[in-house]
């Protein structure tokens, strides 16, 4: 399991050193490793921040709804107690005037108009006012119409006040073709069987101008609707009294009947805040609008509130606008933040790749210098004894040849004398370096001017180099603290590295020679050439024993080899900068040693 985690985690975050063998493929490697680690990065931060900001959404959503929500009942109860009391006052008037013993009263027309003035004087939406007898025909009446002796026994409001008591009617227009509504209260007859009939009718105005009083300025339109929907008092654009109402009420209303049984689970839009209240949210010709229901007890009448603006739409807009903001402010610091810390981290990475690397190279050639060193000995010794009796031999013949006279060919033998005599002597030399560079010599240490050596070095190459048209600059600085070290070893390091400048130069260039103090136990030579250049390969071959780019017969490959081993004997470090077709420049850090430790 563990296993698996790492194969995604090495898939996103590639190790830079799987190119370790092609500088380009390391560069990538880097690359994506910098792009893995961002990514990650980013997932640890943009995840949770991500899930924070979508929790504080819909929780402050959650609570300005509810807040919302609570807001809309409380305005829609209040309306709602408001209405009931006044329409239960208009009942409680109506059953207090239709006594029991007022039967006769009522019927005189001078009594009924007194108490019709009297009523209108308190109410003045009272539209007139009839007693009905036991059989259901008008035996007086009061008003602005001619309606004596109907009758009304077929009518079912005239069943239903028989049966309860009281009645109070939808708004209806009726013979009159005014919109109005009827309270009517049954009385049981005083003198014969059956109930007399106060019925009196209320112009459907008083109940409009108590609805527009009523509406507070939380709802954008308060109105009233029956049973079956149609519109009892005037909404501002949601249909005409006596039309049925545009909001489908009765449908929601149904609706919402199934989502509480369980059969429209799915209906999200509708809200049940308390019994009798029903809240619906819904487009309504491309706006969004909340409207809620709410039976009148005691009524036949619904009340609908309706509000067409969201109650704290600045509030959301506000919270959403900072929300944003801060969101966006956090992922535009988390961006460069994370980018820096994963350049820095890759920047680190590398740097810490090369230094190791550095570190196992040099090792590895201290190594190889170490094994070729000890082989080097070997061969130099076995090839010295040969060498030896061949020089000797040569030697004997020359002695010969001198004590004898001339004869045919002798000058042919002398020269091939003379050649052997050369390729001994080069023998020689090339064993003796291989013995210096194989043995570990006793350096006698003094105090050293490196200025003056490289001034010294370049006295012994500079006809080589004005035979070659180049030119040798310095750039030496004078301060530079003298250093203990060893003559003869700093003297062999400059002129192998210079000689090797002028070999790659060819003809028609320049070499400079700069020396810095690089820190109070550090100085610093450098020996730049403007020749052709190393590349990548060659750089990483440069301090191999017997490597050279020479021609056969022109290089042993051991210059720079010697050299880099006197460098690391003297306690200092060599590198090599170079890019072909720009130059070559050998940098050798070197120690410098107090008089009292070598004393």
């Amino acid at each position: 399991m563990r296993r698996k985690h790492r194969l995604w985690l090495e898939k996103l975050l590639p190790s830079p050193l799987e190119g370790k063998d092609n500088r380009v493929g390391m560069g990538h490697g880097y690359k994506y490793f910098s792009k893995g680690l961002s990514i990650i990065l980013m997932i640890l931060v943009f995840v949770p921040l991500g899930l924070i900001s979508i929790l504080a959404h819909y929780q402050y959503e959650q609570l300005l709804q509810d807040e919302e929500m609570y807001q809309l009942v409380l305005n829609l109860e209040e309306a709602q107690n408001t209405i009931e009391e006044f329409v239960s006052e208009l009942q409680s008037i109506v059953k207090f005037v239709a006594r029991d013993d007022r039967y006769q009263e009522l019927l005189d027309p001078k009594e009924l108009k007194a108490l019709f003035i009297h009523l209108k004087n308190e109410y003045p939406g009272f539209a007139d006012i009839e007693i009905i007898d036991s059989k259901g025909t008008q035996k007086a009446y009061f008003g602005p119409y001619t309606l004596q002796d109907h009758n009304y026994s077929d009518q079912a409001w005239y069943k239903e006040v028989l049966l309860h008591g009281v009645h109070i009617s939808n708004v209806f227009s009726g013979f009159r073709n005014v919109p109005h509504f009827v309270i009517a209260a049954s009385r049981k007859h005083p003198q014969k069987e059956g109930h007399w009939v106060l019925r009196v009718t209320i112009d459907v105005k008083t109940l409009q101008k108590f609805i527009d009083t009523s509406n507070t300025s939380y709802a954008d339109d308060m109105f009233l609707v029956d049973s079956e929907c149609i519109v009892q008092t005037q909404p501002r654009k949601y249909g005409k009294i006596g039309e049925k109402c545009v909001l489908q009420i009765k449908e929601d209303m149904a609706m919402d009947h199934l989502k509480q049984t369980g059969q429209e689970e799915e209906q999200t839009s509708i809200y049940t805040e308390s019994p009798g209240i029903v809240i619906v949210k819904k487009t309504f010709e491309g706006e969004e609008i909340t409207h809620a229901v709410a039976d009148l007890l005691g009524t036949p009448w619904k009340l609908v509130f309706v509000k067409e603006q969201y109650l704290y739409a600045d509030k959301w807009l506000q919270f959403k606008l900072k929300l944003v903001t801060m969101i966006l402010s956090c992922v535009i610091i988390a961006v460069f933040v994370i980018l820096e810390i994963s350049t820095a981290i890759t920047n680190h990475l590398r740097e810490s790749d090369k230094k190791r690397q550095q570190l196992y190279s040099e090792a590895e050639q201290s190594n190889k210098l170490a094994s070729i060193g000890r082989l080097a000995a070997g061969v130099a010794h076995e090839i010295n004894n040969p060498l030896s009796i061949i020089n000797q031999k040569t030697g004997l013949i020359q002695d010969f040849m001198e004590m004898t006279d001339d004869f045919e060919h002798k000058e042919m033998m002398k020269e091939a004398h003379e050649s052997i005599q050369k390729n001994v002597n080069r023998c020689k030399t090339i064993t003796h370096r291989l013995l210096g560079f194989a043995r570990v010599t006793d350096f006698e240490t003094e105090e050293i001017d490196v200025n003056v050596i490289l001034r010294e070095v370049i006295d012994f190459l500079a006809k080589e180099a004005m035979y070659n048209q180049i030119r040798i600059d310095f750039n030496l600085d004078e301060n530079v603290s003298k250093i203990i070290s060893d003559r003869s070893s700093l003297q062999q390091i400059f002129l192998n590295i210079t000689n090797n400048a002028i070999d790659a130069i060819g003809s028609n260039g320049t070499i400079t020679l700069s020396s810095r103090q690089v820190n109070k136990s550090t100085i610093q030579v450098d020996i730049t050439d403007d020749g052709p250049g190393m590349s990548y390969e060659v750089r990483k071959r440069i301090f191999e024993p017997f490597f050279t780019t020479k021609e056969t017969g022109k290089g042993t490959g051991l210059g720079l080899s010697i050299t880099y081993g006197l460098v690391k004997k003297l306690g200092g470090n060599i590198r090599v900068i170079s890019e072909i077709g720009k130059g070559t420049t050998f940098e050798i850090t070197l120690l410098i040693q107090q008089h009292e430790k070598t004393s």
